[in-house]
């Protein structure tokens, strides 16, 4: 089948729309990739000013908010732009939805109950909108602040005069918002893939679940029907589960190095949300800022743990079969399955940084302890 076959009436299609219009529209895919470069040689041009005049004190001012929002920016752009990391979203898409199940394929009371659940991802997704495009606006210059706010603009402003610094100072500001929507484009995506990777493994254990009865024991072993039904059954959840096995593996590959990039990030920022110098439009402007990366760490971190949780319950449903109903044939399959299904799916980074629940406590040792370390240091 096609994978607008398997997606017929897909209700998280509206997730979809602004990643595809970055990705697929060339004239703002062009953008996409001029402002990736424009930021990358910014980030590399201040820290080379910073090394070169060994103002390391620049780290702890102001401009910490800035430099430690930089590791989640990049790793939204480069999963975006990136071509090796567009190509491996588009073969999840193209070459291994169509193998899937289609929505539908368990009847419209299931597909009902997928509907609720991107129901509330959709309304969660417009809160990501309005967190970013309230960041991204907050974190602009306004009456009676200081132009000298962020790193690059203190640079461009000591280095820069005329219309050289005119142009960069609106190249810079304007990128704010491209980064908001590109932030918003990889919460969308990754929410798109691991939700439909939840839903096929929910199908699969209702469809377990349905081999946990069966005929009289005394007739069970005699009927062939209910034997070969139990044979055809466990087939087909195996090869959904073979194939469920390669979608996780995909988004693991896909996320493998963003991983990193993300959890560098949410330390950063919150070491620069307790260390940056204080005031009142500041106060603000880091208010908004904390709020939109503790939405992006939960979305990521709900998302995670609703995989595990949904793989751990496959085992579970298999485990809890009427096998003792079967013949050999098919007791040797669901042996076959369950020795599959022992290990949780996870969305992780080669097992050293996992995303779920216990990431949100992990992250919150990490910026204590990075900001222990560097009072006891100063």
């Amino acid at each position: 089948m096609s994978t607008a076959e398997i997606l017929e009436g897909d209700p998280l299609l509206a997730l979809m729309y602004l990643p595809r219009l970055l990705c697929a529209n060339k004239i703002i895919n062009m953008i996409g990739y001029f402002y990736y470069t424009f930021l990358t040689v910014t980030v590399f041009g201040e820290f080379l000013v910073i090394l070169l005049n060994k103002e390391w004190n620049l780290f702890l001012s102001q401009y910490l908010i800035f430099l430690g929002g930089m590791p989640l920016i990049f790793a939204c752009y480069v999963t975006m732009y990136h071509r090796s990391y567009g190509k491996m979203f588009w073969t999840i898409y193209n070459e291994i939805f169509p193998r899937l199940w289609p929505l539908r394929s368990l009847g419209i009371e299931e597909f009902n109950k997928f509907c609720k659940v991107a129901k509330l991802a959709t309304f969660s997704s417009r809160i990501v909108i309005i967190m970013a495009l309230i960041t991204s606006t907050g974190a602009l210059p306004w009456y009676g602040d200081e132009y000298k706010i962020i790193l690059p603009v203190k640079i461009a402003m000591d280095y820069f005069d005329g219309w050289l610094l005119k142009l960069f100072l609106i190249i810079f500001f304007s990128s704010f918002y491209h980064m908001g929507f590109t932030i918003i484009s990889n919460v969308f995506s990754l929410t798109y893939l691991m939700l439909h990777l939840y839903n096929q493994l929910r199908m699969l254990n209702v469809r377990l679940k349905n081999l946990s009865t069966g005929p009289n024991l005394k007739h069970a072993f005699e009927d062939e029907a209910f034997q070969e039904f139990v044979n055809t059954e466990l087939i087909a959840c195996i090869k959904l589960h073979q194939r469920i096995l390669r979608y996780t593996e995909a988004v693991n590959n896909l996320l493998y190095y963003p991983i990193f990039y993300y959890t560098a990030g949410g330390i950063l920022i919150g070491l620069a949300i307790i260390m940056a110098p204080k005031s009142s439009l500041s106060a603000v402007r880091l208010g908004f800022i904390a709020l939109t990366a503790i939405c992006l760490t939960v979305v990521f971190c709900v998302l995670g743990q609703l995989l595990e949780n949904e793989s751990e319950k496959s085992f579970i449903c298999g485990y809890s079969t009427a096998w003792y109903l079967w013949n050999i044939d098919n007791r040797r399959l669901l042996c076959l399955f369950l020795l599959k299904t022992q290990e949780n799916l996870v969305l992780s980074s080669s097992g050293i940084i996992t995303i779920n629940y216990k990431l949100l406590i992990d992250l919150y040792h990490a910026i204590y302890s990075t900001l222990m370390f560097l009072l006891s240091v100063s």
